[in-house]
């Protein structure tokens, strides 16, 4: 029979860590609705020319053997678009379990890891799970003035900012083992400089992940930095500009030392066969997910300046495929009645800073208007 033990209530529990049991889990409402726009999903798939493609390469082989031990033609072709040797590289099944990796082989009980916030909560989980002291960061933000325009324009650029002073200070400090940076950030869409970043990881003793899943609407990226810098690590995806979530595919760039490292504690053979075709035909398309990331920049404007237009909205400017608006009314109204129109986004109101925040994906131009109408009637009714 299974072992267990009893909470304070005297309830039979699973034996799991206490951090675990005290953890919520990582959820998502998903209710269906015909515009979908909570999980910064591409608004694109992938052609059906490159689908094929990928297929047929996948069809020629053998489905019964498991993928190279060391997928090294993929690395390779990763590698080249960065002018990195295939050493450099580590594919995941998605770039989420490659941070968890760098967790694992970095961070253990009581080690310091420096968050800032809010940002992507599945860190702050990772860093709980490792049973680890987080030190955080909060954001920057400057005073609101609704009433004034020229106001709120000499703010934008204030808003939720990367405090660098503060997040140099705490990595400096001993017993830190990790500093996670998202640039462009879920959900602020705010960004980091790389000389930011290279202060930062010049300052600690830790490694520094910098997570660029969104780097390709933002176009700023610290890759260059890893010459100099041997404990940074960078973390890109598939499933946002590559319209390729559904393969869940990442990867990850560093030092061939740390590299070796972090794909010590991965798991073998974690990205399948044919994910690994995909990865190498996807990476080397760059006018497709150059037209693709301009048209979503194009739109992320057009709907953060209608959010401008909306009384008792105000959106945070984003370097991502996403924008931040804060409400004055309260965020539960305004999020169900959005879904009641058949538009779904997110509710970020328990993120810490944004107790009124709601987070857009850009979708296509009709589904972004269709969410800006229904923004409207919402504010109306």
């Amino acid at each position: 029979m299974a072992a267990s033990t009893r909470d304070n209530t005297g309830e039979s529990s699973p034996p799991v860590k206490p951090a675990v049991r005290a953890m919520s889990g990582y959820t998502l409402v998903q209710p269906d609705c015909p515009v979908k726009l909570n999980q910064n999903e591409c608004p694109f798939d992938v052609p059906e020319d490159l689908k094929r493609e990928i297929m047929d390469e996948a069809l020629a082989g053998n489905w019964g053997r498991y993928p190279g031990f060391v997928p090294l033609e993929t690395r390779k072709a990763i590698g080249a678009r960065h002018g990195l040797g295939p050493e450099h590289i580590l594919i995941g099944n998605g770039s989420n379990e490659l941070i968890q990796a760098v967790f694992q082989a970095a961070v253990g009980q009581g080690d310091r890891v420096v968050l800032p916030a809010p940002t992507f909560t599945l860190y702050g989980l990772m860093a709980r799970v490792a049973d680890a002291d987080i030190r955080t960061v909060y954001l920057k933000r400057g005073n609101r003035d609704h009433d004034n325009r020229n106001d709120r324009d000499n703010l934008d650029n204030q808003e939720l900012t990367f405090d660098v002073d503060r997040l140099m200070e705490e990595s400096a400090q001993p017993g830190v083992r990790l500093v996670v940076l998202c640039s462009p950030n879920n959900p602020t869409g705010s960004m980091i400089q790389p000389e930011e970043v290279a202060a930062i990881a010049g300052s600690t003793r830790g490694l520094v992940v910098v997570d660029e899943a969104y780097y390709e609407f933002g176009g700023v990226s610290c890759i260059e930095l890893l010459e100099r810098h041997p404990n940074l690590v960078i973390t890109r995806t598939f499933s946002k500009a590559l319209g390729a979530a559904g393969l869940r595919l990442g990867y990850l760039a560093a030092d061939p030392s740390l590299a070796r490292e972090i794909e010590k504690v991965k798991l073998p053979y974690n990205v399948n066969a044919i994910s690994l075709i995909a990865a190498r035909t996807l990476i080397g398309q760059d006018a497709l997910i150059q037209e693709r990331a301009a048209l979503i920049r194009a739109e992320r404007q057009r709907v953060y300046e209608g959010l401008r237009e909306l009384p008792g909205i105000r959106p945070c400017p984003s370097h991502a495929n996403f924008v931040l608006f804060e409400a004055e009314r309260p965020v539960a109204g305004i999020f169900h009645g959005l879904i009641d129109r058949g538009v779904l986004i997110r509710d970020v109101s328990r993120y810490p800073m944004l107790e009124r925040g709601m987070r857009v994906t850009i979708g296509l131009p009709e589904e972004n208007d269709a969410f800006l109408d229904a923004l409207r009637e919402v504010l109306a009714a």
